[in-house]
């Protein structure tokens, strides 16, 4: 059932400056919702604009079909986590996590259960709960920004980097953890990380967002397998693709290709296929994936490195000169990279 849904918002800030750009999302009710974007692109604002912490120029934010955009934030049945965390710096970590169930009087659910939310999120020793915010450290401040955002049981969960200052021992155990109670709480949450592990295992689906505006939606897998613009092709995944412009692949081809094309170091090869782009030369640096039992061999290529992932014994060294072959059926064209505006997946050249 559709519950958060964002129709052609837009926003600007002093000046006239715009921050985000036709934003349209459809959230199911109890989805996790992930958002990744490079810094400054909109992720941020587009969280506090959901919170009613800014009022957008155009558009609308509905919840459960009722038009909330020009509701008070505390009316709106959201919490959000910072990831400057704010706590009130007077309480006690403990008084914190107390706060939300105090200021909200009448309840339409009942609250999470303080016990359990401190037990998920390591926070349950005495000498923790009793100590001031500026007494603990910054994954514990994290910790409990989490667990006073979830205090009161809200209807909407927005999650800004929240798990980033947190000890990398307990990350996995707290994301998996805050994946089953917000699922079985009913908690439509929308999360934004730069983490793509992070965001891949915890959200259902994901928005990329660049200068403002959606670049495209999906599972990560589609976006990962089927990048509808060459930006989307270049930001998912955790191996950074090989990139060619398209000037570099109407010279590879004589001609014959004129769209710029990424392609994953995995998908390239050192034995030539019917149809492949041929590219070539010195070895320039080799990165070893030790837990992979893999490398990735780069060339340099006017400047560029171009790279092929082979296995971790396979005899090449710095300075030797290998052909590198690229799939045509494995490639993603696109629209020329110097073009304005977003750059287009082109489909059906093969």
């Amino acid at each position: 059932m559709l519950y958060l849904k964002i129709q052609h918002l837009r926003l600007n800030l002093p000046g006239n400056v715009p921050v985000l750009d036709d934003i349209n999302l459809n959230i199911k009710k109890g989805e996790i919702f992930g958002i990744i974007g490079p810094s400054g692109c909109g992720k941020t604002m587009l969280l506090k604009t959901i919170a009613g912490l800014f009022n957008p120029a155009e558009g609308a934010i509905y919840k459960d079909g009722n038009d909330i955009t020009k509701t008070k934030p505390n009316a709106r049945g959201v919490s959000m986590v910072f990831q400057d965390f704010v706590l009130y710096p007077h309480m006690t970590n403990l008084n914190n996590l107390r706060y939300p169930l105090i200021l909200k009087k009448s309840h339409l659910k009942p609250p999470i259960s303080l016990a359990m939310l401190s037990r998920l999120l390591h926070i349950e020793e005495k000498k923790l709960l009793d100590k001031f915010p500026r007494c603990t450290s910054l994954g514990e401040r994290q910790r409990v920004s989490i667990g006073k955002a979830l205090t009161s049981n809200p209807d909407i969960l927005l999650l800004d980097e929240p798990l980033s200052n947190v000890e990398d021992s307990l990350r996995n155990e707290i994301r998996h953890s805050l994946r089953n109670l917000v699922r079985d709480n009913g908690i439509t949450v929308v999360y934004v990380s730069h983490n793509q592990t992070e965001i891949a295992e915890i959200s259902d689906n994901i928005a990329v967002m660049k200068d403002g505006r959606i670049e495209q939606t999906g599972t990560y897998t589609e976006l990962y397998d089927n990048p509808a613009t060459l930006f989307v092709s270049t930001l998912i995944g955790e191996k950074s693709p090989n990139l060619l412009t398209k000037e570099e692949v109407g010279m590879l081809t004589g001609g014959k290709i004129k769209y710029a094309l990424t392609i994953r170091p995995g998908e390239c090869s050192l034995e030539k296929a019917e149809e492949s782009i041929k590219i070539e030369g010195e070895v320039s640096f080799i990165e070893s994936l030790i837990q992979e039992g893999k490398k990735i061999v780069f060339i340099n290529k006017e400047g560029e490195l171009f790279g092929v992932e082979l296995d971790l014994k396979y005899p090449v060294d710095k300075g030797d000169y290998i052909k590198i072959y690229i799939p045509v059926t494995k490639a993603r064209f696109f629209e020329d990279a110097e073009a304005p505006g977003t750059q287009a997946r082109v489909y059906n050249l093969w």
